[in-house]
C-alpha cells in the first residue's frame, strides 16, 4: 500500500493523522509526507520548522520526506503550482490512499491544498481529510481509525515541536482528549476521525 499525506505547514500532519501513518507505517505500507511550506510565519525566529517536522515525521517511521519552500500564508495564491507539485509526488509514488486537508478549514492555506489535492489526486481510489484545530467546529467526521497504541508515539511526534509549545492545541491533554472523543463517537477507544472525500474499495 502506498500512502500519499499532504500538509499545509509543519506539524498539520502529525496533529492531524500522525498516530495514523504511524499505524500504517507498521503495516507495511509505504507513506510519502509532504509539506508544502516551511511554517516561517507561524515561529518566532530562532526555530527551524522544517528540521522539528522531519524530526517528527520520522519518529513516526516515515522515511519518504518533502518540504517544499511555498509562501506560507499565501499558499492559495499559488494553486496551480501546488496542483502541478502534487501531479509530480502521484508520478513518483502513486498512492493508494491520500490524507489531505479539510475543504471548510478556517486557515487560506489548508483550504488550497485540499483544493490542489483532489485535483492532482483525481485518479487515487481514496482520499480522506484529517482534522486539525482550525477544521473546527465544521469537521464531522464518518471515517475513523483505531490508534489506541499509537497515541503516544503521535504525543512525542508533537512534543519535538518546540517551536509551537505555546499553543494549547499542542498540549498534550488536548491532543488525548481529541483522541478520546473520536473514538467515543464510535465506540472504539481512541481514535482519528476522518471526512472522506472519496473511498473506493
Amino acid at each position: 500500500m502506498t500512502v500519499l499525506a499532504l500538509g499545509a505547514h509543519p506539524d498539520d500532519l502529525e496533529l492531524g493523522c500522525g498516530a495514523t501513518l504511524a499505524k500504517l507505517v507498521k503495516a507495511g505500507a509505504h507513506v510519502r509526507a509532504v509539506v508544502f511550506s516551511k511554517g516561517r510565519e507561524g515561529a518566532s525566529q530562532g526555530f527551524d520548522r522544517e528540521a522539528e517536522t522531519r524530526a517528527a515525521l520520522e519518529s513516526l517511521g516515515i522515511e519518504d520526506i518533502h518540504v517544499h519552500n511555498f509562501p506560507d500564508t499565501r499558499l492559495h495564491e499559488r494553486l496551480n503550482d501546488l496542483i502541478e507539485t502534487i501531479q509530480d509526488h502521484v508520478r513518483k509514488a502513486p498512492p493508494d490512499r491520500v490524507y489531505t486537508m479539510f475543504k471548510e478549514d478556517r486557515h487560506q492555506d489548508h483550504r488550497a491544498v485540499h483544493m490542489a489535492s483532489v485535483v492532482a489526486c483525481r485518479r487515487a481510489p481514496q482520499i480522506l481529510a484529517y482534522e486539525t484545530p482550525s477544521s473546527y467546529p465544521n469537521f464531522i467526521p464518518t471515517v475513523f481509525e483505531q490508534v489506541g497504541e499509537f497515541m503516544e508515539r503521535k504525543v512525542a511526534a508533537l512534543q519535538l515541536h518546540e517551536s509551537q509549545g505555546d499553543r494549547v492545541y499542542m498540549n498534550e491533554d488536548m491532543i488525548r482528549s481529541a483522541a478520546h472523543f473520536r473514538g467515543v463517537q464510535v465506540e472504539i477507544g481512541r481514535a482519528e476521525g476522518f471526512i472522506p472525500y472519496k473511498l473506493v474499495f
